[in-house]
């Protein structure tokens, strides 16, 4: 039996090749984990977002960010936009469309309608005032975008909160799998030790291999001569 005893060399040898095991099968369940998360973010974006958030997600995401840092030139954003006039001043009031004011506009497969140019189509809801709708460029501060965006769009909710429970998958995954792996590579070792598995070059088990030799000779494959005496005149 191997020595169990850690202040051996033997011990200590056994010991770093089992932390080199367990590291392996840390990194491949990390990567298992984080590759759910991304199928579950994915899955989140693509079923689980209303058109406008599905539309408006890469700028929100570019808003987040630059929200942080200390510019202060505004960003190119491009929104979806209605106008009515103000019956006080007579001038023009410019307001974001949100998801409860726009439905997609789609053809007779069921597919929203889309021009390189104009980006996809929509129509107002009923009983939403306007006097133009159209999708409009303009420069804004990031950090107003951002507020815009969370609020008006993503129902007051950050990116964090967003995706949060796409990452729920990680902690569970990595936890049982990595229980799993090492109750599996300890039990492996230990029959391996115990010579329950290994036969020759093929890990076998008893039986399986007392069936496969059955009264065949076993050994090395290097043939055997008995000793033949010789006489020699002299």
């Amino acid at each position: 039996m191997a020595s169990q005893n850690a202040f051996t060399e033997e011990g200590r040898t056994r010991l770093r090749n089992f932390q080199r095991r367990v590291s392996s099968y840390l990194i491949v369940w990390i990567l298992v984990g984080v590759a759910v998360s991304i199928g579950a973010g994915y899955l989140r974006t693509r079923y689980g977002y209303r058109p406008l958030q599905r539309l408006y997600l890469k700028q929100y995401v570019r808003a987040s960010i630059k929200s942080f840092l200390p510019l202060r030139k505004p960003s190119k954003y491009t929104v979806l936009v209605r106008v009515i006039g103000d019956p006080n001043t007579g001038k023009d009031l410019v307001f974001g469309c949100t998801d409860d004011q726009v439905a997609p506009i789609r053809d007779e497969t069921g597919r929203v309608k889309f021009d390189r140019k104009l980006g996809p189509f929509f129509e107002l809801k009923p009983g939403i005032p306007h006097k133009y709708f159209y999708w409009r460029s303009l420069p804004q501060m990031d950090r107003q975008m951002y507020v815009w965006f969370r609020d008006q769009i993503y129902d007051n909710r950050s990116l964090v909160g967003l995706y949060w429970i796409c990452f729920l998958p990680l902690p569970v995954i990595l936890a049982v799998g990595m229980f799993a792996s090492v109750k599996l590579d300890l039990r492996m070792n230990r029959e391996y030790e115990a010579g329950d598995l290994l036969r020759g070059v093929r890990i076998l088990k008893p039986k399986e291999y007392a069936r496969e030799v059955k009264h065949r000779e076993t050994g090395i494959g290097i043939p055997a001569y008995g000793r033949r005496e010789q006489n020699y005149e002299w």
